[in-house]
């Protein structure tokens, strides 16, 4: 322990007798020539004008509030299979509202739709609002109507 003490204290005392001479060995410091003094001409400051900012108005989400995704569905839906914590979300129910009404329905929601097909008995509906791009399946389930919801990013 003792030595390490030393040790420290050889190594304090080094740099103290190095710092000393290091100051006492300075040469005389020569007197600078003193600059003849600057005229500054007065400045002129004029007020920044900022050009109002225009921001792009983005179209409201039709499913997405506050990050939530919120798929709409008629009031008497079963649902039987979601995925709507991220998209692609899908929501998947039956219904007993006719195909007219369901068409109706998603109109409403979503707006006019921007393509319509039918093949195989199912009755395909696209729609793109915003950011979303949202494909609405309706077919015949004997007595009902199976209704598929898909909504999908469009980038």
């Amino acid at each position: 322990m003792r030595v390490k003490q030393a040790v420290k204290h050889f190594a304090l005392l080094s740099m103290v007798a190095v710092a000393v001479s290091a100051c006492s060995s300075t040469e005389t410091i020569e007197e600078q020539p003193t600059q003849a003094p600057v005229a500054v001409e007065p400045m002129i400051v004029e007020p920044l004008i900022q050009e109002p900012v225009i921001e792009e108005q983005k179209e409201v989400s039709a499913v997405i509030n506050n990050g939530v995704i919120e798929i709409p569905v008629l009031k008497d839906a079963q649902i039987f299979a979601e995925f709507s914590d991220k998209l692609p979300a899908v929501i998947n129910y039956f219904t007993q509202s006719t195909e007219a009404q369901v068409i109706n329905f998603y109109q409403q929601a979503f707006g006019e739709a921007d393509s319509q097909e039918r093949k195989r008995d199912r009755l395909t509906l696209q729609y793109q609002k915003g950011e979303e791009m949202m494909r609405v399946v309706i077919s015949q389930q004997d007595k009902k109507r199976q209704v598929d919801i898909i909504i999908e990013s469009k980038s």
